[in-house]
């Protein structure tokens, strides 16, 4: 084989390969599902993780899970009304 046919192999290779790529995290995104009702309010909980050890437990449980219930729902939005209100 010539220099250049190994270079025409190796850029058809690594364009496939990146086309791969692309392809299987479009269809992990498609297959995802749409976002959880409560996900907005978990990720304003993330941010005071290190000042509460309750939203530190719901969170984790949150990302374990990829759920939470309504009334922990409830819980978490009425923690960071008092934390962002100091």
């Amino acid at each position: 084989m010539q220099p250049i046919e190994i270079l025409i192999v190796v850029g058809v290779a690594l364009v496939v390969a990146i086309a791969v790529k692309v392809f299987r995290a479009r269809q992990a995104a498609r297959n995802r599902g749409p976002a959880h009702i409560h996900e907005a309010l978990m990720k304003r909980a993330e941010l005071h993780t290190g000042r509460s050890p309750f939203l530190r437990k719901v969170v984790s449980e949150f990302r374990a899970n990829g759920h939470v219930s309504n009334r922990q729902a409830e819980a978490v939005a009425k923690a960071l009304k008092r934390l962002e209100a100091q």
